[in-house]
């Protein structure tokens, strides 16, 4: 059999079994979730001196939204329901195979703010890079997520153009590292039988100051908070701010973590000992999060940080 074929075959048979996995959490795990979700999407500006009925059932329902009231800061808009199946499924499709696709990757990007086709050429490139990205294409081409999509074989170059609309846009820059991460979580908390958690997703806040901030994700597991944010690029920019404000969240430095997607070899060590937060590349981050929530499980006392 051909050697390309034989790899898409085995690729496809990873697909399908991805899929069964992510049906059997949603089915084994679903009525814990639910205990755990919020219906509503919204929450308009509730502070934590408000004392009307429905503000305090919504915060024995959900600890996360309960936590973050709690450090004085006013919830703008949130989000508690896991994302579309289609947007986990090529999230975790890019997530698992991001060391062979972060170059197709790094070129699908920018083509979303300057309105260009991209061109992704593969000559040279080791055939689990050519079959990774051109099965990651066909997903996206198949559903809508690129507008037209193109592979030549003799030539090894991928054409094609990402849609621009919003959820798309949103998922190449950023939202499916986060939709990753999500699944890593509650894929861990599922595998160790954990099910006293809640947590709420692109949290906008209000700080007492007025000042705005998102959180990428915030987990309360056991009582125990672990602040996530999620980085396709630019970290620099942003890696002082989350530093400061740990504080603010009340988080430990060990369970504030900071994930890049692109992070050098060894910058890990560096930018943690810099900054009051636990950063790491995404390679690094599912031991990182397994160990975490063991570590909870067996209640490890863990040292508050300054």
């Amino acid at each position: 059999m051909d050697e390309m074929l034989l790899h898409q075959l085995i690729e496809e048979v990873k697909l399908l079994r991805e899929e069964i996995r992510l049906l059997n959490l949603k089915i084994d795990g679903g009525s814990n979730l639910k205990k755990n979700l919020i219906k509503i999407e919204k929450l308009n500006h509730i502070g934590v001196s408000e004392t009307q009925n429905d503000t305090i059932e919504l915060n024995n329902q959900n600890t996360a939204i309960n936590y973050i009231m709690s450090r004085k800061m006013m919830i703008k808009n949130y989000k508690t329901d896991v994302d579309d199946d289609i947007f986990m499924k090529l999230s975790n499709y890019l997530g698992n195979r991001y060391e062979y696709l972060r170059e197709l990757y790094a070129v699908i990007k920018p083509s979303l703010s300057n309105g260009n086709s991209f061109f992704f050429n593969m000559q040279n490139k080791p055939q689990e890079v050519i079959t990774y990205c051109t099965q990651f294409c066909s997903l996206l081409y198949k559903n809508a997520f690129l507008s037209n999509y193109s592979y030549k074989k003799s030539s090894r170059i991928i054409t094609g153009a990402p849609q621009r609309v919003g959820r798309v846009i949103n998922f190449f820059t950023g939202g499916w590292l986060e939709n990753y991460i999500l699944n890593i979580v509650i894929s861990e908390l599922h595998t160790k039988g954990i099910n006293d958690f809640s947590f709420v997703q692109n949290c906008q806040l209000e700080l007492p100051n007025g000042d705005n901030f998102e959180v990428d994700m915030l987990f309360i597991v056991k009582d125990v908070p672990i602040w996530i944010e999620c980085k396709t690029g630019d970290y620099q920019r942003y890696i002082s701010k989350y530093s400061d404000f740990r504080k603010r969240m009340g988080t430990t430095k060990e369970n504030s973590l900071l994930i890049i997607s692109d992070l050098q070899a060894g910058l890990s060590k560096n930018l943690s000992s810099t900054f009051d937060l636990t950063a790491m590349s995404l390679s690094e981050a599912k031991l990182y999060i397994s160990e975490l929530i063991e570590n909870i499980q067996n209640k490890i006392p863990r040292e508050e940080g300054a």
